[in-house]
């Protein structure tokens, strides 16, 4: 049994490492992609071989079956974070990609998120790109 710190701290880990999954899905990691998970890894308290383990999924990215075999139990909440923080890795070059939607798709059915709920995140999603692209169209005007 974890406490909740120890939760938080491997939720956190596995994380970052699906969004290192999210992150090739494309192809390639990016530089704001590269910074942001630079970022994350050093906000967090991780211990050397930890970091080890990322950065070596950065060169080598390990499929997100093999990440969520150690996954903690999560409960709805926590599952539905973490696909919105996967969404926000994959959003960081301003564009969204159909491999890195495939890729955020399939984790969130491995972690057992149902397809209402997935869509309700997808749409939430879409509806902030397009929030945010009417911003452009004010600037503009």
């Amino acid at each position: 049994m974890y406490t909740k710190t120890e939760k938080d701290k491997h939720i956190s880990f596995a994380s970052i490492r699906l969004m290192i999954c999210v992150g090739h899905a494309d192809g390639y990691i990016g530089n704001k992609e590269m910074s942001r998970i630079q970022e994350l890894v050093n906000t967090e308290h991780f211990t050397l071989k930890e970091r080890q383990i990322l950065m070596d999924d950065m060169d080598y990215p390990k499929r997100p079956e093999v990440i969520l075999e150690d996954m903690v139990d999560l409960t709805p909440v926590e599952k539905l974070t973490m696909m919105r923080k996967l969404y926000h890795m994959a959003l960081l070059d301003q564009k969204l990609s159909m491999p890195e939607s495939d890729a955020i798709r399939r984790i969130a059915c491995m972690l057992g998120i149902p397809a209402e709920k997935q869509l309700q995140v997808e749409e939430w999603v879409k509806e902030g790109i397009r929030w945010r692209e009417s911003w452009k169209d004010i600037v503009e005007e």
